[in-house]
Formats: C-alpha cells, sequence, structure tokens
C-alpha cells in the first residue's frame, strides 16, 4: 500500500479513527495548555528568544536520552530528510510563529496559521500523491475553518490594518505551511514520532544555543520560573504535543491529521474556564460548536459508525 493511501480512507483507515482522534485530541490539549504557557512566560517577563531555546533544549534533553535507551537508529531519518524536518517545525517556523505574534492580532494567529496548516496538509497529498479529497473532507474543512473565523471575530484587533500587519498575516501563512509540510512529510515517510522529533529538536538546539548565549541575554528571572516556562515549553510543547500529533498522523494519515491544530483555538476557549476563570461569549461558544462539527464531519465519523453497525449485524446474520 502506498505511504499516502491512509488518507483516502483505506480498508485499515476505520481501525485506526478511534485510536488516530484520541492521539490528535490529546495533541490539541497539550498544545492549548502550551499557549497558556506562553501568555504566562510573556507576562512574567521571558523574551521569545528565552521561550524558543527553552522549547527545543528541553525536549532534546528529554527525548535524547529516550532514543539512546531505546537503541532507535536513524535509518529512515537521512540527513536531507532531518534538514528538513528541522526547517519545518524548528527555528524558521518558530521565527515566523513568534514576529507574526508580535505585529499581527490575536484574532488572525487564531485563523490564518491553523487555516493554513489544514490546506498545506490536505494539498500535498493530492498533488503530489495523487490522492482524492473526499466530499466530506472538503465540506468539513470549510465548517472547521468557518468555526474559527466565528471564534477570531470576538477578538477585537489590536492594532489598525497596516502594513506592518501584513506582514504578520504572511507569517502567519508561512508558520501554518511550514506546519502543514511537517504533517505530510511524517506521513509521507513514516518516520517514528520520538526519533524524528527528538533529532530535531536536538539539532535546532545546536544550531540556535550558540546564537542565543552569544546575542541574547537570558531573562532574570528565578529558577521556578524556569522551571515553570521548561514544563510548558519543553515538556508540553516541545515534546508530548507533537510526539502525540505524529502518532495520530500514523493513524489517519496528513490530512485528517492535519485538521487537528484547528482545534487548539476552540480548546484554549474551554480551558480558559477553569485556569483563568475567563467565561466564553455566545459567539466563542457558537464558534467551538461549529469547528467540532467540521472536526466530525471531515471524519465522517457518523459514516464509519454506519458502517461498523452494518458490518457487525451482516456477520451476525450470515450463514455460520
Amino acid at each position: 500500500m502506498p505511504p499516502s493511501s491512509r488518507d483516502t480512507g483505506g480498508p485499515g483507515l476505520p481501525g485506526r479513527l478511534l485510536p488516530g482522534v484520541l492521539l490528535g485530541l490529546s495533541a490539541s490539549i497539550a498544545w492549548a495548555f502550551y499557549n497558556i504557557g506562553v501568555d504566562i512566560g510573556r507576562s512574567d517577563g521571558f523574551t521569545s528568544a528565552d521561550l524558543a531555546i527553552l522549547r527545543y533544549g528541553v525536549a532534546a534533553l528529554l527525548l535524547v536520552p529516550v532514543m539512546l535507551w531505546r537503541g532507535s537508529r536513524l535509518g529512515g531519518l537521512s540527513l536531507p530528510r532531518l534538514a528538513l524536518i528541522t526547517v519545518a517545525i524548528g527555528p524558521p517556523f518558530a521565527f515566523l510563529f513568534n514576529t507574526g505574534f508580535g505585529i499581527a492580532p490575536l484574532a488572525h494567529a487564531v485563523v490564518i496559521s491553523p487555516g493554513m496548516t489544514i490546506i498545506v496538509a490536505n494539498l500535498l497529498p493530492v498533488l503530489l500523491d495523487g490522492q482524492k479529497m473526499s466530499l466530506n473532507r472538503k465540506i468539513g474543512m470549510a465548517v472547521l475553518i468557518a468555526g474559527l473565523v466565528a471564534i477570531a471575530a470576538d477578538n477585537a484587533p489590536a492594532k489598525t490594518a497596516d502594513t506592518s500587519t501584513l506582514v504578520g498575516d504572511l507569517c502567519f501563512v508561512g508558520s501554518g505551511s511550514l506546519w502543514g509540510l511537517f504533517t505530510y512529510l511524517i506521513s509521507r515517510w513514516r518516520l517514528p514520532a520520538v526519533e524524528a522529533i527528538g533529532a530535531a529538536s536536538a539539532t535546532t538546539t545546536i544550531v540556535l544555543l550558540p546564537a542565543y548565549l552569544l546575542f541574547f541575554e537570558p531573562a532574570a528571572l528565578p529558577a521556578a520560573k524556569w522551571l515553570e516556562q521548561g514544563f510548558y515549553q519543553g515538556m508540553l510543547g516541545g515534546s508530548l504535543a507533537i510526539i502525540l500529533y505524529a502518532a495520530a498522523i500514523g493513524r489517519l494519515g496528513s490530512g485528517l491529521a492535519g485538521l487537528f491544530p484547528a482545534m487548539i483555538p476552540p480548546l484554549a476557549v474551554l480551558l480558559a474556564i477553569p485556569i483563568a476563570g475567563q467565561w466564553p461569549t455566545a459567539l466563542q461558544l457558537a464558534g467551538v460548536a461549529i469547528a467540532a462539527s467540521g472536526l466530525v464531519i471531515s471524519l465522517d465519523i457518523a459514516g464509519a459508525l454506519v458502517r461498523r453497525t452494518a458490518r457487525g449485524r451482516g456477520r451476525a446474520t450470515g450463514p455460520s
């Protein structure tokens, strides 16, 4: 079976659907907590450089020992592949994403970045592997993006539209596209999650650490704050969330798995209730419901359940 046939809903997909969905949702929840951690870190006084080195450095410290303990071999991860994966989730991605947050409204980030991830992760298999996208997927993608727009519409723009805002939007286009590329590559090359993320994190740390020590001054904050951000950045954002996401890609394929980053804003809206005491508005709740509906439509969950029920009845009534 071709590496990308899982995206088309091949015979192995129904059995992989539930585990893949649970992995994808778990990754989205971890990223939602990670985003909350970023807000806490920026409020505490950490710079983007501080957070970036924590994200990749702590992830490398956590994953490389696991790779060594498991005796992992990187036979499927050649140097060109490692370089491309590192570009997709490493310094270029971090630079574009953090730059966009600095000069464009949050409402733009909520829609543009995950929207581009959905588009790129679903278009690359079509363009490069000759896949066909189902009608359910197309409708679900449109509904999911509509939900993001509804959530973003309730965030008043922090800046008036000008050239800098356009640059920020382009940064989100770039970061979302890179994440869509990462999603496709993990599926296309069938890379093991821990090995791929660990190697990319270690490579990124080797590249970033000298520049960080030479050109940036670490935030003068207590060790407890650094440990807290190490948990949010390196353990949640840099390790757990990406490994869960990569595992979801392995079960669902790049197209379906590429939908889950778009669930981070809706989940963040809900998580803000117990964590920050912030109750969502009616429009935000509507956006959450619309986005969830888009995900259900794209995954064709109802259809999968009907087909599974029909197969069960067929076996029950068939010849003994």
